[in-house]
């Protein structure tokens, strides 16, 4: 009886050791669990050689390099319109006429005018012909015989009077007919020596200024006359024909609309944290929604900000008739930003401690705070000069909640 007392006291205490060890392997079970679920999850990044470069997509609006509204420089009625819309023409090509029989006939006039004037000048130029001289010369003979005739009369008068044969008003008069003849033959002497001079400077400033003011009319004439004519300023494609023949128009009415489509724009809205990656004369990939693609270069790049969008204007000069393309469409740019072999992280990758860059780098599921040195932004993305090696992982997102020193494992990549 003893004997199985013993043994059941044994059995018990055995059982009770058993419970006690299980218990504790599973507390070591649980306590292993709790530290397993403390070791945090990150997001990691893998640092590679872009190989092909970094390549910038952006959107951009298709328009003709040149668009110009046609209209007359005066008002009249269409006399003839020579094109029709989708009309390829060369520059200076007639496009359109105005009725212009009023303006030709004061042309025809002004042109009469100019004729007349310059006749007139060059006469003036040439002075008195010899017919004049010849004229002028006796007359200076016919004053010469009447002065000195006046002369002898004054001179018989003046016995005549101390013999008292005439009175004194008689003399008088006498003198007064012998100075007057003298005064006409000087008169008639001077006129004769500027006709053997030459022109008369007077007469040519005059028949310069006659001739100055005929030819104003014509060349106003002759503007008239242009201004009924409209042609093309330069090669292109009549993209619209606004009004027709006999119509009347006006100055500043469009009549024609034409679009030189061997040149095009592409205009673009470039945000500030990518403009110092466009710079003029760089090359640019344009691809339209049909796939068709042209190359271009960056034709233009605003010094200041658009204030309206907040955006920089870009254009795009696009060489060569695109025929599917049209004004207005949407095209995408694709622009070279960094040529290949650059490092780059994403911007989340990266913090800012004490004025420096870091990151978080993973090293045996533990990370490592490395100060790093960045270049330029490009999008959402740095690039990371000093401080990285291609093939290193970093945490991708949240440093803020991650130490330097702390076990993680990697969640995704």
């Amino acid at each position: 009886m003893k004997i199985w007392i013993g043994l059941s006291l044994a059995a018990l205490l055995l059982a009770t050791g058993c419970e006690k060890l299980d218990a504790e392997v599973e507390q070591l079970k649980k306590k292993e669990e709790e530290t397993v679920i403390k070791v945090k999850s990150v997001s990691a990044f893998t640092v590679e050689n872009q190989q092909d470069g970094l390549i910038q997509e952006i959107s951009g609006v298709v328009a003709p390099r040149k668009e110009l509204s046609l209209s007359f420089g005066r008002s009249g009625k269409i006399d003839k319109i020579y094109v029709k819309k989708g009309s390829v023409v060369q520059a200076g090509t007639l496009l359109a006429s105005l009725d212009t029989s009023v303006w030709q006939q004061e042309v025809t006039a002004a042109q009469g005018q100019v004729a007349s004037a310059n006749i007139r000048r060059a006469k003036a130029l040439q002075g008195a012909d010899q017919h004049e001289v010849n004229t002028q010369k006796l007359q200076v003979e016919k004053a010469r015989q009447t002065a000195n005739k006046a002369a002898e009369e004054y001179a018989q008068g003046k016995l005549l009077y101390q013999n008292g044969a005439i009175s004194k008003d008689e003399l008088d008069q006498l003198a007064l007919r012998e100075k007057q003849t003298k005064l006409d033959l000087q008169e008639q002497e001077l006129r004769y020596g500027k006709l053997l001079e030459g022109a008369d400077r007077l007469d040519v400033e005059e028949a310069n200024a006659e001739v100055k003011q005929a030819t104003v009319q014509l060349l106003r004439a002759q503007q008239e006359a242009k201004d009924a004519r409209l042609t093309a300023p330069f090669t292109g494609v009549v993209a619209a024909v606004t009004q027709t023949e006999s119509e009347q128009t006006g100055p500043g009415s469009e009549v024609i609309r034409l679009v030189d489509t061997t040149q095009w724009l592409v205009q673009l809205q470039v945000e500030s944290d990518q403009i110092g990656n466009w710079q003029v004369g760089k090359p640019v990939t344009v691809r339209s929604s049909d796939g068709t693609q042209a190359e271009g270069t960056v034709h233009f790049v605003a010094p200041v900000m658009d204030q309206q969008t907040g955006t920089y204007p870009v254009e795009v000069a696009v060489q060569g008739d695109v025929a599917t393309w049209r004004g207005g469409m949407t095209v995408i740019c694709q622009y070279l930003v960094k040529s290949a072999n650059a490092l780059l992280v994403p911007v989340t990758s990266v913090g800012i401690s004490e004025e420096s860059y870091y990151v978080m780098k993973i090293d045996n599921n533990t990370l490592k705070k490395e100060p790093v040195k960045v270049g330029a932004l490009y999008g959402q993305y740095y690039e990371v000069v000093e401080g990285l090696e291609a093939g290193e992982q970093i945490v991708r997102t949240g440093l803020s909640y991650v130490i330097d020193g702390e076990a993680v494992k990697v969640a995704d990549e």
